[in-house]
């Protein structure tokens, strides 16, 4: 949604559960997955058709109820308090958000399903009883070779085409299970993503990142070593060794792709958090003193240059000024979409790469005035765009 957006309107939702749902896909059951992705698209409340899997769930914190497939009943006293407007799902499928929000938002007043199947739907509450009988068949009847060749249709319905780029598939078998979870790590990069992040760093991320996530580690573990890591990395430096700066100079480029993992876990398994996110911004901010502060230590101890102490204490109250920039335009309160596209630009690290190559060829002087310049162009940048 950008700034000024008009909300999509409210719905409630209701998903059709079944065991193929009960499989996992890139850290979450099915329905897990189906339910979070609802709510992040809007949903008000939840009816799961069919019964409750075996093991504990990790739900959405909204209300659920739950009803058997054949309990008309309860589904209509359900229905009685629904929204005017009902999404449905088959629970054995993966779908975006983008996609729930373009069905939503449709004018149309009647059934709608997208590309005329009951993967994805939407009905006026006053037609859901007419459809779900079907809808219900459809989702428990159909075998995983039958949906993978062709989905049946949805007679009821509309066919309704979801906006390009998005992602809705069923997930009936494990290669469709594979094929799901190819697909949403190709969809965990960010609008911010530079090029050299698209064509190294998010390759190596969602590779970190499948590893990672049977594990258990949290998103704010993983953001904890990053920070760890990089501050190691500073500390390389100030010895003004070259070998060590070199060292340091990989450290600091390996924490930047570890820095990634944090969150891609956290939106592969919606662990995305108010802390976590102000957790991912002061440690960045207290690595980049610890690396900017190291490297100038470092190389006064190697040249007793008094220019490298004047670039060093620029850079350095540049980055301190920049935090406090950061914290009250990002962190404090709502950014702006451009401040917001600065930022995600300012914070890709992709400089490490530059880093790197001046660490090698004994340039790190000229990274020191160029990154105090930078800085402090930031900071004009992110406050004149604060309108």
């Amino acid at each position: 949604m950008t700034d000024g957006a008009p909300a999509p309107p409210a719905f409630d939702a209701v998903l059709v559960v079944h065991p193929a749902s009960e499989a996992e896909v890139a850290g979450l059951r099915l329905l897990e997955r189906a339910a979070f992705t609802l709510v992040r698209a809007g949903a008000r409340r939840l009816l799961c058709i069919g019964a409750p899997p075996r093991g504990g769930l990790r739900m959405p914190d909204i209300a659920t109820d739950w009803v058997a497939s054949a309990d008309a009943s309860a589904t209509a006293a359900w229905l009685a308090r629904a929204a005017a407007s009902v999404i449905g799902m088959d629970a054995a499928a993966i779908v975006d958000r983008e996609t729930v929000v373009a069905l939503v938002a449709d004018a149309r007043d009647t059934v709608l399903a997208a590309d005329g199947h009951a993967l994805l739907w939407r009905a006026p509450r006053a037609r859901v009883t007419d459809v779900l009988p079907q809808v219900v068949a459809l989702a428990t009847a159909a075998t995983a070779a039958d949906v993978v060749r062709a989905p049946p249709p949805f007679i009821e319905a509309t066919s309704w085409t979801p906006p390009a780029d998005t992602l809705l598939r069923p997930v009936h078998d494990a290669a469709g299970s594979r094929v799901a979870a190819r697909a949403l790590f190709a969809r965990l990069g960010r609008p911010g993503d530079g090029w050299f992040t698209r064509l190294v760093d998010r390759r190596i991320s969602r590779a970190l990142t499948r590893l990672l996530l049977p594990t258990g580690v949290t998103p704010n573990q993983v953001t904890v070593a990053s920070i760890v890591v990089g501050i190691v990395a500073g500390v390389l430096f100030a010895t003004g060794n070259r070998a060590a700066a070199i060292i340091g100079a990989a450290l600091f480029l390996a924490s930047t792709i570890i820095d990634g993992c944090d969150g891609e876990l956290a939106r592969i398994t919606f662990r995305e958090s108010r802390f976590g996110a102000r957790l991912d911004v002061v440690g960045d901010n207290v690595v980049h003193v610890f690396l900017f502060t190291g490297i100038a230590a470092g190389l006064y101890r190697r040249d007793h240059d008094p220019r490298v102490a004047v670039a060093g204490w620029l850079l350095l109250v540049g980055v301190i000024v920049a935090m406090g920039a950061v914290y009250a335009c990002i962190v404090r309160r709502r950014p702006t979409t451009r401040q917001r596209a600065l930022f995600e630009a300012f914070a890709s690290r992709e400089f490490a790469y530059l880093l790197f190559v001046l660490t090698l060829a004994g340039k790190l002087e000229w990274f020191l005035w160029v990154s105090a310049a930078g800085t402090y162009a930031f900071v004009v940048a992110l406050l004149a765009l604060r309108r």
